[in-house]
C-alpha cells in the first residue's frame, strides 16, 4: 500500500481504538456510579455493626461475640493504640503548633499594614499641608499679578508700561504653569492615599479571611487533642477502630456470635467481598482505558513518521521510488479485534452492574490479544515496514 493507504489504514485503528475508548468509559461511569450508592450501603452496614460489637466488648458481653472475632479485634488493638498515640504526638507537638503559629502571622501581618498606613498618613498630609501652602503663595502672586497688568493697562498707560505689562504677563503665565503643577501633584497625593488605602483594605479582608480559617482549625485541633488526652476516650476510639478495621476486612463467616450479630456479620463479609470485587472491576476497567491509550499514541507517532516519509518522497519525487507499505499478518491480525471487542463491550449498562464479570473478560485479553508481548510485536512489525519502505530509496 502507498503512504495515503497506510495512513488511512492507521487513521482507521486509531478510531476504532477511541470508540472503544469512549465505550469503557462508559462503563467505568457506570461502575463508578454503581460503587457510590454500594459503597454507601456498605459504610452504614459498617457503621451499625462496629456499633453493636462495640457495645458487646465494652460493656462486659464478650460472650456474645465470637471468640475468634474477639480474638482478632484484641489483637488489632495494640496497632490502633500506636496510631492514636502517633496522632496524639503529632497534634500536641506539630499540627496545633504550626496552626497558631499561622494564625499569630497572619495577625502579625495585619498589625505590620495597618501601622505602615497609620505612619503614612501624617506623611502624606505633610506634603498635601506643603503643596498647599505653595498653591496659596503662588495664587496671591498671581492675584498681585492680575491687579499690575490691571492697573497698567489703563488708557495711555498701556504704552508708557507696555515692556512691564510683557514681563508682568510672562511671569504670571509661569506661575500659572506652576499652579497647574502644584494642582497635579496634589491629587497624586490624594489619589495614592485612596489606592494606599483601597489596597490595604482589600489584603486586610484577605488576611481576616485566612485568619479565621487558620483559628478555626486550630480550634478542631485543640478539640481533637483534648479528647486524645483523655484516657477513657483513647481506650474507646482503639476499640472502635480495631474494631472497625477488623470488620471492614472479614470475608470469611466466623461463627459463635449471638443471633443479631451473626446476622449483621453475614451481611458484611457479602459487602466486603463485593466491595473487593468493584475494586477489582474499577482496576481492570482503567487499566484497560490506559493500555488502548498507550496503543493509540504509539499509532499516532507511527503516522506521523509515515507523514514525514510521504512528504520527503514528494519533494524528491523526481529521484525516490514511490513509498510501497507491506503490513505483516501480525498486524492485521492484531488490529481485527476492534470489532468483536466493541461488540463485546457495547452494553454498558449491563456490564456496569457485573464488575466480576467485566473483570473476567478483561483478564484473557490482557493475558493473549492485548498482553505485553503481542502489543510489541504489533509496533516492531510496524517499524520494520516502516524501514522496509524507506530501504526501497
Amino acid at each position: 500500500m502507498n503512504a495515503s493507504d497506510m495512513l488511512r489504514y492507521l487513521g482507521q485503528q486509531m478510531e476504532q481504538i477511541q470508540a472503544l475508548i469512549g465505550q469503557l468509559d462508559e462503563i467505568q461511569v457506570a461502575f463508578n456510579a454503581q460503587f457510590d450508592d454500594f459503597q454507601t450501603r456498605h459504610d452504614a452496614q459498617l457503621d451499625q455493626l462496629t456499633q453493636q460489637a462495640f457495645q458487646r466488648l465494652n460493656s462486659g458481653e464478650s460472650g456474645t461475640v465470637a471468640p475468634d472475632l474477639a480474638a482478632a479485634i484484641e489483637a488489632q488493638l495494640p496497632a490502633e493504640r500506636e496510631r492514636i498515640d502517633e496522632r496524639r504526638a503529632k497534634l500536641r507537638d506539630e499540627y496545633l503548633p504550626q496552626r497558631r503559629e499561622a494564625a499569630d502571622g497572619t495577625l502579625q501581618e495585619a498589625q505590620e499594614q495597618m501601622a505602615h498606613l497609620r505612619a503614612l498618613n501624617p506623611e502624606l498630609d505633610r506634603e498635601e499641608e506643603e503643596i498647599k501652602a505653595q498653591k496659596a503663595e503662588l495664587e496671591a502672586q498671581l492675584a498681585a499679578l492680575n491687579d499690575q497688568i490691571q492697573s497698567q493697562s489703563r488708557g495711555l498707560k498701556l504704552l508708557r508700561h507696555f515692556p512691564s505689562i510683557l514681563r508682568a504677563d510672562r511671569e504670571r503665565q509661569r506661575i500659572v504653569g506652576k499652579l497647574e503643577a502644584l494642582g497635579q501633584s496634589l491629587y497624586s497625593v490624594r489619589h495614592r492615599w485612596e489606592q494606599e488605602s483601597e489596597r490595604i483594605r482589600e489584603e486586610q479582608q484577605a488576611l481576616q479571611n485566612r485568619w479565621q480559617l487558620e483559628s478555626i482549625a486550630a480550634a478542631r485541633l485543640q478539640t481533637e487533642l483534648d479528647q486524645l488526652d483523655d484516657e477513657a476516650f483513647r481506650h474507646d476510639l482503639a476499640l472502635r477502630r480495631a474494631i472497625r478495621q477488623v470488620l471492614d476486612d472479614l470475608k470469611v463467616a466466623v461463627a459463635g456470635s449471638d443471633s443479631d450479630l451473626e446476622v449483621g456479620l453475614a451481611e458484611m463479609i457479602e459487602l466486603n467481598i463485593q466491595t473487593d470485587t468493584y475494586h477489582e472491576g474499577l482496576a481492570s476497567v482503567g487499566g484497560l482505558i490506559g493500555l488502548l491509550r498507550g496503543i493509540h499514541t504509539g499509532l499516532e507517532a507511527i503516522a506521523e513518521s509515515v507523514t514525514a516519509l510521504a512528504e520527503e518522497q514528494r519533494m524528491h519525487s523526481a529521484y525516490l521510488a514511490p513509498l510501497d507499505f507491506r503490513l505483516p499478518a501480525g498486524v492485521e491480525t492484531f488490529h481485527d479485534q476492534w470489532p468483536a471487542l466493541a461488540r463485546q463491550f457495547a452494553d454498558e449498562k449491563v456490564i456496569g452492574q457485573q464488575p466480576a464479570d467485566f473483570r473476567a473478560q478483561v483478564e484473557p485479553l490482557l493475558a493473549g490479544p492485548l498482553s505485553e508481548p503481542a502489543i510489541e510485536a504489533t509496533f516492531q512489525d510496524l517499524g520494520k515496514a516502516i524501514e522496509q519502505a524507506a530501504a526501497a530509496w
